[in-house]
């Protein structure tokens, strides 16, 4: 035990070592690119202005320090889920910042999420397979936000952390954690398919285990959920006020069918060519080469769980009308990073790791620039 001990914990440390340094990486290049020489008070002045402060950032940091409001300009605020924001709240009283206390939760939240990947290959691969999800994952383009004020970091561990929980068959950790995850992003509500899939195949399956009390802690999944719909009704006397936000300025959120919204991304980029390759076509091409990989995993036949959990990922992510933000929001979409993690052929590990390597520099670079990566 004790040996086994101290190789987790080497592990856990290679990897927690590995994905800051990949990142922080892509930092330090970006300073020295820009400026001719690296130092900490740059990379400092780098972290304040494009991981502390650019987009939803403002807002999470409006929430954590007035709450959700009902009246002015920061109404809308209501979009977004309040675990994060809470977090930072609270960490903010140690901390004396509360972007430096958002900045810290992702940082904790990423490094734990990677560890928490690299066990869940364990389960059904070995080592080798392991790193290579981990370093996937750490290479995704849009892997940068993970580590900003943003729910990127937050919402990976809680949601490979429920996945990691289903996959032991620990129905009470698996909701307590997916219960937090759904507090999070609209999303984590979606590991209840998984939950139910897992539940049903242990309990009625060919072994039919016995109904345990412990089943009952899945229902916590839906239950985050529900907490969020009793705030909005709470503030505003209607469980989906945040629907009527999301779909005015300056988001204009819709629901519409994948295909419509597929062709709208077209359209929009040949109507904006200046943003075209930052965000429409890039959206278009990872719909389709998220929908390849689910594919593969069905021809390999991977856990019937993670091929759930992907592809109602993948189907709630692009039914929303208007969407900027693809690249961002499939960085969380984890049953891909443990497909491409099992792949075998040499040639094409190295390859991908290559290329996603490649981008993910080319877009934290574009990203740090203040380039339209969201």
């Amino acid at each position: 035990m004790k040996q086994l001990l101290k190789t987790k914990g080497r592990d856990w440390l290679l990897v927690v070592l590995t994905v800051l340094l990949l990142h922080y990486l892509a930092l330090a290049l970006h300073i020295v690119i820009t400026s001719g020489s690296f130092s900490f008070e740059k990379l400092g002045d780098l972290i304040e202005g494009r991981l502390m402060e650019p987009g939803d950032a403002t807002r999470y940091i409006d929430i954590a320090r007035h709450g959700y409001v009902t009246t002015g300009e920061n109404a809308i605020n209501l979009v977004f889920y309040p675990l994060y924001p809470l977090l930072m709240r609270w960490l903010g009283w140690l901390t004396f910042s509360l972007p430096l206390a958002g900045v810290i939760i992702s940082h904790v939240g990423y490094c734990a999420a990677s560890i928490l990947l690299y066990e869940l290959m364990l389960l059904d691969g070995d080592r080798r397979n392991a790193w290579d999800a981990v370093l996937l994952l750490s290479l995704y383009p849009f892997s940068l936000f993970a580590l900003g004020v943003f729910t990127e970091g937050l919402f990976l561990a809680l949601s490979i952390g429920c996945l990691y929980a289903l996959r032991k068959r620990n129905f009470l950790a698996a909701g307590v954690v997916g219960f937090f995850a759904a507090l999070t992003r609209t999303q984590g509500m979606l590991l209840f398919f998984p939950a139910v899939y897992e539940w049903v195949t242990l309990r009625f399956g060919p072994k039919k285990e016995k109904l345990r009390w412990q089943d009952a802690f899945l229902l916590l999944i839906p239950a985050g959920f529900g907490v969020y719909l009793g705030i909005n009704a709470a503030l505003w006397g209607n469980c989906f006020q945040f629907l009527k936000f999301e779909a005015g300025e300056p988001w204009y959120q819709s629901t519409q069918w994948i295909g419509e919204n597929i062709s709208l991304q077209y359209r929009l980029a040949r109507d904006y060519p200046g943003l075209a390759w930052f965000i429409y076509y890039l959206q278009i091409a990872l719909y389709f080469a998220a929908l390849a990989v689910l594919g593969y995993g069905v021809y390999k036949k991977e856990r019937m769980m993670y091929l759930l959990y992907g592809g109602v990922y993948l189907g709630f992510t692009y039914l929303s009308g208007w969407m900027i933000s693809g690249g961002r929001y499939m960085l969380c979409c984890v049953p891909l990073f443990i497909i491409l993690g099992k792949l075998k052929d040499g040639l094409a590990r190295r390859f991908l790791l290559l290329a996603t390597g490649l981008l993910f520099f080319l877009y934290s670079e574009l990203f740090l620039r203040g380039y339209a990566i969201m």
